[in-house]
């Protein structure tokens, strides 16, 4: 099946689920490289983590 991407301004609508899963593994191995962020929280709360800010956040905080 082909996904024709719909945007609206500057919001994509839809999207690959493939390449949604290879854009965030790729968002997580650059996260790792950059090694852990020195005295940073011990525990972090993050509410609604299944796309955008709080995915983001949920990726840098692991």
């Amino acid at each position: 099946m082909v996904i024709k991407p719909k945007v609206r301004g500057f919001i994509c609508t839809n999207a690959h689920p493939v390449g949604c899963a290879a854009h965030v593994r790729q968002q997580i191995d650059y996260v790792k490289s950059k090694g852990a962020i020195d005295d940073g929280p011990k525990k972090v709360l993050v509410i609604g983590s299944s796309t955008g800010y709080g995915l983001a956040s949920r990726i840098t905080a692991a």
